[in-house]
């Protein structure tokens, strides 16, 4: 039930066209296959671009460290499947600007043939600093389209003191569905990393903020989260931009954060759902960040779905996996989350 104060918070936004039936209630498909050859940025995320540790024709193994990060504001890259180092150059970005980045291309084998991994027999045990070194040493990096380093983070929220963990379930932006299938599908797993994030920030409390276009997300996450007293899934308007965190923070919480001020200054700090997901599978399997779920959708596609994609794969092996018709393709929005 969404209270009279809540709604007052609530300035100005608009009501977008969703345009999400197409994907909303389609699972989230694993099985594309893997593409011969993977375009690693070495910076994905906010801060210095990551050094690489290996040399054209290396041979390297899914999970395998590539390229160490560079001071605190940064993170590692890791290999997403087996093969060998192609090359080391200049590529264009996978951003609206094309702009050069720095680049490793592997060429797959085909055999995806995972690096040791030394999973956590229970996180809980973990002093809270170990949480952020194993999240930071995984690459993990905010999913929700901001790309800053989880790690450092969860080590601001523990030095902060802050109250409470703010979760974006919102999603505001038209034709997106892969949180929300994330939320539906894989839900305990989420809640899991929420909970490792608790632990890691020493913080008692969380709020999960999913907009109300999403029943089935808020159900599954509602039975997730019915054992936890201290998280609370909490029903958002589905108006954009919802899923901004200053406009999340304030109709949850009720505090603004003001102008050239952090979330941290009020008490609260936040992540994405994916995010939490990253974490759990870091924390508990020791898996570095190799995949995220992406949505492809439109008129063009003729198989509209969310896929499971390794970084690195080209946007064009996604096109080709829904059957895209490049007649209806007047227009391409890259929208980055």
């Amino acid at each position: 039930m969404i209270g009279l104060m809540q709604l007052l918070r609530v300035r100005g936004g608009v009501h977008a066209e969703e345009r999400k039936t197409a994907t909303s209630d389609v699972a989230i498909n694993s099985q594309i296959a893997i593409a011969k050859k993977l375009y690693i940025p070495l910076q994905q995320h906010v801060g210095k671009a990551a050094e690489p540790m290996v040399k054209v024709g290396d041979k390297v193994l899914k999970g395998q460290l590539l390229a160490h990060s560079q001071g605190m504001i940064s993170a590692p890259v890791h290999a997403p499947s087996s093969g060998h180092i192609a090359d080391i150059n200049f590529y264009p970005a996978p951003h609206p600007s094309a702009l050069p980045i720095r680049t490793i291309v592997i060429e797959t084998d085909g055999k995806d043939q995972w690096i040791g991994l030394n999973p956590v027999e229970d996180p809980f045990a973990l002093e809270p600093e170990e949480i952020s070194l194993r999240v930071g040493a995984a690459g993990v990096v905010g999913m929700g389209g901001a790309t800053f380093p989880a790690a450092v983070k969860l080590n601001l929220g523990r030095k902060s003191r802050i109250e409470t963990l703010l979760i974006n379930g919102g999603e505001c932006e038209p034709y997106l569905t892969c949180d929300d299938r994330l939320m539906q599908e894989r839900a305990e797993a989420i809640v899991d990393g929420i909970l490792i994030m608790l632990h890691g920030m020493e913080v008692k409390q969380a709020k999960i903020g999913i907009e109300d276009n999403k029943p089935a997300a808020i159900a599954c996450m509602q039975k997730a989260c019915s054992e936890y007293v201290h998280i609370e899934v909490i029903t958002v308007p589905t108006r954009y931009p919802m899923g901004w965190d200053r406009q999340l923070i304030r109709y949850i919480s009720g505090k603004e954060v003001p102008a050239g001020s952090r979330a941290t200054d009020v008490g609260v700090l936040m992540h994405n759902v994916a995010t939490a997901y990253a974490i759990h599978r870091a924390i508990r399997y020791a898996e570095p960040s190799l995949s995220r779920v992406v949505t492809v959708s439109g008129a063009a596609a003729q198989h509209p779905q969310n896929i499971e994609v390794l970084i690195g794969t080209r946007i064009t092996e996604l096109f080709e996996f829904v059957r895209y018709s490049r007649s209806k393709l007047p227009v391409l929005l890259w929208v980055v989350r």
